[in-house]
């Protein structure tokens, strides 16, 4: 039986290192074909970050315009929190996703003012929220999120006969990856990184993917390997 085939539409920067360690994991090599769907487009926006007392950061996208050394950043997942550290900030609350962040910070009445430091398209109305609360937080989009089409090559994939592991970890790019198709194949095993993303994708195709226990990147690369140990098993 021919091994799967690795489909990854993350951005190329954060799609390599979702490979490395699903082949770590597996202990070979995986054809893997690259088809992001996103483009991230950097902003140059004026924030005078010291009227805040912290910031919010749901993407390592975010960190990239500001200089956040010494600056108490609030984020979105694990890696985020990582690359933040890196960069001089220092820790404050890490949640799983941003439900679980505003609960975090409005659990502990984390001072304000804040800053949301996000994409041009978001989710999870974190600034209203936590103002509505009584933290007063602000926003600035400092990145745009680009689409871009599905490659040939990926959509051929997608819809033909062939094992393929696709996993998918926004509901934007599973509605971009959704419409893109005419069709998904019987034997495209799709993992969703939340119930919202498989939601976005099933929407588009009347497809269920398979969802992860925790949306976090440990678990979804878990998800990549044991659909790989189902197929050639």
């Amino acid at each position: 039986m021919s091994l799967p085939t690795l489909l990854l539409t993350r951005p190329k920067a954060q799609a390599l290192p979702v490979q490395t360690a699903v082949q770590a994991a597996l202990g070979f090599d995986v054809r893997t074909v690259f088809s992001p769907v996103l483009q991230i487009e950097r902003r140059e926006v004026a924030v005078d970050l010291d009227r805040y007392v912290g910031v919010i950061v749901t993407s390592v996208h975010g960190l990239a315009t500001m200089n956040l050394t010494g600056r108490v950043a609030h984020c979105v997942g694990a890696r985020t929190a990582e690359a933040a550290l890196e960069i001089g900030a220092r820790q404050g609350q890490v949640g799983r996703d941003a439900d679980d962040l505003v609960e975090q910070i409005l659990s502990i009445g984390t001072p304000g003012p804040l800053i949301h430091l996000r994409g041009e398209h978001t989710r999870g109305d974190i600034a209203a929220r936590l103002s509505s609360a009584g933290i007063e937080t602000h926003e600035a989009v400092v990145y745009a999120q680009s689409p871009l089409p599905l490659t040939a090559p990926a959509r051929d994939l997608i819809e033909g006969e062939g094992v393929v592991v696709l996993p998918l970890y926004s509901p934007r790019s599973a509605r971009l990856v959704g419409q893109a198709v005419d069709q998904v194949g019987p034997n495209v095993r799709v993992i969703a990184f939340s119930p919202s993303v498989a939601n976005a994708f099933q929407v588009e195709t009347g497809r269920m993917p398979n969802v992860c226990a925790t949306p976090v990147g440990t678990e979804m690369v878990g998800a990549i390997v044991a659909a790989f140990h189902a197929d050639i098993a």
